[in-house]
């Protein structure tokens, strides 16, 4: 009776602290969420500062995660979070799309002093697929869309892994508001490069969609 009892005991303890460690990201997430709050800008210190802080605080829980679940791998549990933050956490979406503008405007600075001229005479020289692309990056830098989505499918229908159009055609179309298009192209980079920084596009297109 008594060893029964005391397996009882065991198994309720282990079931209780299952429980509490699967709770642990919503908890981090939160922590998380309530530092960036409480910031003034969000630029990448600022989320290493929250990063330190709520790690420090909540070290031990965040072990006993790792030590209770098959998923040992931080990496994993931090493109989760990420993912998580993406949904529920404003001034994390808030900052990832300031990265997102601050790249597409690098990019239209980049394209804004060639000349259209010279990547068509090196394209017909070359006849390679980086260079087609390079004319529809400057078309799309000078607000061209049309002829950028051309050119974008073009190199996607002879070549359907060349990743950076498949990008620069999701970022076009997230310009023109077709978020759901643009999100299947998302997915596909990052299916095949397992960078999270397009999957978190992904989900800031479906937000948009819902």
């Amino acid at each position: 009776m008594k060893k029964k009892l005391l397996l009882g005991i065991l198994f309720s303890v282990s079931i209780s602290f299952h429980i509490k460690a699967q709770d642990f990201p919503q908890k981090f997430e939160k922590e998380f969420c309530t530092c960036l709050s409480g910031k003034t800008n969000y630029t990448d210190e600022t989320f290493k500062t929250c990063s330190y802080e709520v790690m420090s605080k909540l070290q031990k829980d965040f072990e006993n995660f790792h030590n209770s679940t098959a998923n040992k791998n931080r990496n994993d549990f931090m493109k989760d979070l990420m993912i998580r933050l993406i949904n529920n956490c404003d001034p994390f979406y808030i900052h990832m799309a300031d990265v997102k503008k601050t790249g597409m405007d690098k990019f239209r600075n980049d394209y804004k002093e060639m000349s259209i001229d010279s990547l068509k005479n090196k394209f017909t020289e070359t006849k390679l697929l980086t260079d087609y692309w390079e004319i529809a990056n400057w078309y799309f830098a000078h607000n061209e869309n049309e002829l950028a989505e051309r050119i974008y499918k073009e190199i996607l229908k002879n070549e359907p892994d060349q990743i950076e159009a498949a990008y620069m055609l999701g970022a076009l179309y997230d310009e023109l508001g077709k978020y759901r298009e643009a999100k299947v192209l998302y997915d596909k980079v990052y299916e095949n490069t397992g960078n999270i920084q397009y999957r978190l596009y992904s989900e800031m297109d479906l937000k948009k969609i819902k």
